[in-house]
């Protein structure tokens, strides 16, 4: 999967920025692969809570398409934190790059969290049809 998360933001942030920095060799290694997990394990337990605790476990109502499109929206501010903190975290020196590499995240986990809602939101029970009705 680190070649999976590496090809990934690699494509992603040549679109922005073709220049490499001088500490890419940190990002390939280490930062993709954690962020990428982490992004997708934070976007799966978003999804998770709307379907299946907010919207079936405690039934609290929450099964319009604002709501879910304010999860969306924490999904990926969460996906810009995330890849702020871990690269920061790892020694990544602040740049366009870091910039460039947390707006692609930020697309990342919303990207995540819209397949994994296409995927498990036929078994909530009250959002089954959230964020849009269809064979999905």
């Amino acid at each position: 999967m680190q070649t999976f998360f590496t090809s990934l933001y690699s494509a992603l942030i040549s679109i922005f920025q073709s220049q490499r920095p001088a500490d890419y060799g940190l990002y390939k290694t280490d930062l993709f692969s954690l962020v990428g997990w982490s992004t997708l394990g934070v976007s799966l337990l978003l999804v998770l809570a709307f379907y299946y605790v907010f919207n079936s476990a405690m039934r609290t109502g929450m099964f319009r398409s604002t709501h879910w499109a304010l999860t969306l929206a924490l999904a990926a501010g969460l996906g810009v934190f995330l890849a702020n903190s871990l690269s920061k975290s790892h020694g990544a020196e602040v740049s366009s790059y870091l910039g460039y590499f947390m707006v692609v995240n930020m697309l990342v986990a919303a990207l995540w969290f819209l397949l994994f809602s296409v995927l498990l939101k036929r078994w909530s029970t009250y959002a089954r049809t959230t964020p849009f009705v269809g064979p999905f």
